[in-house]
């Protein structure tokens, strides 16, 4: 008799999983290779398993977001507002993942009490890797009258953060500026004194334009493009 791939073994337990309620709707799964060694597979094998219930709309998966168990009955998520791209050395889309996150409630500065209208933020601050490299510090704010509290798991892209905390950006305005490391800065990325900085200001609005969150991402610049 043949023998049953390792990669459908898996697949048929992961199903099996999902349809008895073992894994519910919104559940986020452990990265690949987690489950690869609780499964006894490699992660590549992992990975076929993953990519075929993603196809079969049982997960969804983005970088970032990681892996959740999907509702295959639920309407497609809106699609995400136009915003400019950031690009890799190798002329491809910038990956990042988050290396550290804190999560918190904060002051707003003069600033953005007047973009906001609040004196009071919802803060997530994050360091950022590539390729297992720190490379940039994130920090994203939002009015605690929208989101009382920001998750230190929730996806590096901002629009994809806001669709899964229940808000719904229609457009983004970029800014873009160039700076130095401080001393601070150069310890938290493990970097030299004075590296240059990309730094993106993301301000995301609703359908009225009115302001949702704010982030601004201090990117070290070597090779670092931005397209609009």
């Amino acid at each position: 008799m043949a023998r049953t791939p390792l990669y459908k073994a898996a697949e048929t337990e992961m199903i099996r999983r999902i349809r008895d309620g073992d894994w519910p709707v919104g559940l986020r799964l452990p990265n690949e290779f987690v489950l690869a060694a609780e499964f006894g597979i490699s992660q590549g094998t992992m990975r076929r398993a993953l990519m075929t219930l993603e196809g079969m709309g049982l997960l969804s998966r983005k970088p970032g977001r990681g892996t959740l168990v999907a509702d295959p009955g639920a309407a497609p998520a809106p699609a995400a507002p136009r915003a400019g791209r950031l690009t890799g050395p190798d002329g491809g889309p910038l990956a990042l993942e988050v290396y550290r996150s804190r999560a918190g409630l904060r002051g707003a500065t003069p600033a953005e009490a007047a973009l906001f209208g609040t004196g009071r933020l919802s803060s997530l601050e994050r360091t950022l890797r590539r390729a297992g490299s720190r490379v940039a510090l994130d920090e994203i704010v939002v009015p605690e009258a929208l989101i009382d509290a920001l998750d230190e798991d929730a996806a590096v892209d901002l629009a994809d953060l806001l669709q899964d905390a229940g808000l719904a950006p229609a457009g983004m305005d970029d800014r873009i500026a160039a700076a130095v490391t401080s001393m601070g800065d150069s310890v938290a990325l493990a970097c030299d004194r004075y590296t240059a900085l990309l730094i993106l200001t993301r301000t995301a609005r609703d359908a009225e334009g009115r302001p949702l969150a704010r982030q601004t991402l201090r990117l070290v610049a070597d090779g670092i493009t931005y397209d609009a």
